[in-house]
């Protein structure tokens, strides 16, 4: 609980301080978030089925408050705050082991120029890349983010998608090319030391990044964890529809297993609205471990107006030797 108090002192702190300078003008200030509700059956292969409401079918569901100050020759000062929420019993967090801040929470500085550096709880490198090249982005249904986030560590990355005491540096952007890097020393069980980045290059239709981390753990009591990752994503808008492709791969030398991902999407417009399908397949392979994992998802979504979007998700889920799992749910998403 130190390691949390510390990150929401510095961010409520940096948000005060902002605050108190807004006399001076040149101080920005948002409210902003996702309200995901849906009612579904959620099935993953080889785990009980389970009917009940969700709060992140399409995306998940957080809250969120920025301030910021800029100067005059570019430079700006800014202290973001966010936490997702959990419609369906009503708390914070993805789960109960998340602190209070439990999406996005730093403090930055910022250059036109110089590009931005960020302190405090960050989004991995591997997370955005994840997100933004599939047809499904965040959505815990989407098989690329499930396959590599949700699926336990013999499958998937260890290290979680966002990073406590992390200092990250975003480049500018050099004519549709830009970088990441990103450090982290955890503490507490999560003792360790963990680094990323990514690259990323878009010109005009074309999208690619490449991404990759580290995670070195050790909390004297566990096995060590000592696992690296590296992903290729790319995207390209044909204007009838966009296509999306993503490759990973995991190396835990704790587990002696290799993970390779796959996954392929595509975004139509359809009718009033966009249909989006994604399919993923990965294997695991090592010295007690051979794995196969795939899964499809698709989804129907309707932009009711500019911030509400009415929606229809299903996932098929297949790990070898496991029941299959089959997954349905109905939902409204509301961005503010």
């Amino acid at each position: 609980m130190k390691n949390t108090s510390t990150i929401l002192t510095a961010v409520l702190g940096g948000l005060l301080f902002i605050g108190a300078d807004g006399a001076l003008a040149q101080v920005d200030y948002s409210v902003y978030g996702v309200a995901d509700l849906s009612y579904g059956v959620f099935e993953q292969s080889g785990l009980a089925r389970d009917v009940r409401f969700n709060s992140n079918s399409l995306s998940p569901s957080f809250v969120g408050v920025t301030g910021s100050y800029g100067f005059d020759d570019g430079w700006s000062v800014a202290a973001v705050a966010e936490t997702f929420i959990r419609f369906h019993d009503f708390k914070t967090g993805r789960r109960d082991s998340d602190p209070l801040l439990s999406r996005n929470a730093f403090i930055a500085l910022r250059s036109n120029d110089y590009g931005a550096l960020r302190f405090g709880r960050l989004q991995t490198p591997i997370f955005d890349t994840t997100n933004r090249f599939n047809a499904l982005g965040n959505s815990p249904l989407s098989p690329a983010i499930r396959q590599l986030f949700f699926s336990g560590n013999i499958e998937g990355v260890d290290g979680d998608f966002y990073w406590d005491n992390a200092v990250g540096y975003t480049s500018p952007n050099f004519d549709g090319l830009s970088f990441n890097l990103m450090h982290a020393a955890q503490k507490n069980e999560e003792r360790g030391s963990y680094q990323g980045g990514s690259v990323v290059w878009s010109v005009g239709l074309l999208s690619l990044e490449a991404a990759a981390q580290n995670v070195h753990v050790n909390d004297g009591i566990k096995d060590p964890t000592r696992e690296t990752t590296w992903q290729l994503g790319s995207s390209y808008n044909f204007g009838f529809a966009r296509v999306f492709g993503l490759y990973s791969q995991v190396r835990d030398r704790g587990l002696d297993a290799r993970s390779k991902l796959a996954s392929a999407g595509v975004s139509l417009p359809l009718g009033p609205g966009s249909l989006l399908f994604q399919v993923g397949s990965s294997t695991t392979a090592g010295a007690a471990i051979d794995r196969k994992h795939t899964t499809i998802s698709s989804a129907y979504l309707y932009e009711y107006d500019s911030a509400t979007d009415i929606y229809v998700i299903g996932m098929d889920d297949r790990v070898r030797g496991q029941s299959s799992g089959q997954s349905v749910a109905l939902g409204v998403r509301f961005k503010f």
